[in-house]
């Protein structure tokens, strides 16, 4: 079974139709795993599975926040940041394991997870109040897991390429889906957006840190993700482009810059640039 690329969490409480009923769109609109965080120690889980697994193909791994119950191939189990692998990991373990973390020193401790998810990335109403991750938080986590790694919180089919340029493989959605007039929609237009990132970076940015820098920051450049070293200036994104500054205007953030702020300029992660090549100077 592929690493997920696309996977909704449950939250019924938020969703605009019944559980099943939203994983069946879900799932024709793109997604490819499935979490039902709102099941509980009380709930019938085996009922529940065989009424999904009706509905939803085999491929679309499923996974539930406890031991899953036997006779239900392509069923996992999420771990909460708390809950540590168990010693005895799969292949012997007879389904798949996912783990929640919130730090690079969780991540490396997910080694043997079939992957892990990480947020939130930006401001998220399951979240409220809490400062999120951004975009470096989430760079500095997928650099140190040695799994995949989905982003959640707050993400949007816009936002995708942002947080795949930081290195997630795929991304992990509530509200998007489960709040969406039209569910299906939503995954398609999402499913798209990973789908077009992952052409860009199928395992991530590969990136090339200049001496002494060993972090890269996600970028957009001319609606393109793009990795840069960390305190990288708007003078140095032009110099990998092979441009000089005074055959460039730049837009960043909606707001173009002075030439001579290229080399002041240091770009930050999420900066959104337009740039363009002025033939003749000026």
């Amino acid at each position: 079974m592929p690493h997920p690329r696309l996977l909704l969490v449950t939250d019924p409480a938020r969703a605009r139709l019944p559980v099943l009923d939203l994983a069946a769109e879900a799932v024709a609109g793109g997604v490819d795993a499935i979490y039902l965080r709102h099941l509980t120690a009380a709930d019938d889980w085996a009922a529940t599975l065989a009424l999904l697994r009706e509905r939803v193909a085999p491929e679309v791994l499923v996974m539930v926040p406890g031991e899953p119950p036997a006779g239900f191939p392509g069923v996992g189990r999420h771990l909460r940041e708390r809950e540590p692998l168990p010693h005895v990991l799969p292949p012997v373990v007879p389904y798949p394991l996912s783990r929640s973390v919130h730090s690079a020193e969780e991540a490396v401790r997910s080694s043997g997870a079939w992957y892990v998810v990480t947020g939130h990335v930006y401001p998220s109403a399951s979240k409220p109040g809490r400062e999120p991750l951004g975009l470096g938080g989430l760079a500095h986590i997928a650099a140190a897991s040695p799994v995949p790694l989905l982003a959640i919180g707050g993400i949007t089919p816009e936002r995708v390429p942002a947080v795949m340029a930081a290195g997630a493989w795929g991304v992990a959605v509530i509200g998007a889906i489960c709040e969406a007039p039209d569910p299906r929609a939503a995954a398609r237009a999402l499913r798209s957006a990973v789908d077009a990132a992952r052409v860009v970076y199928p395992k991530g940015p590969e990136m090339h840190p200049a001496p002494g820098n060993e972090t890269t920051i996600p970028i957009m450049v001319n609606g393109k993700p793009r990795g840069l070293p960390a305190g990288g200036t708007v003078h140095d994104l032009l110099a990998s482009r092979k441009l000089a500054d005074s055959m460039a205007i730049v837009e960043r953030n909606g707001i173009i810059l002075p030439r001579d702020a290229y080399a002041t300029t240091h770009l930050t992660a999420g900066d959104q640039l337009e740039v363009v090549h002025a033939v003749g100077g000026g």
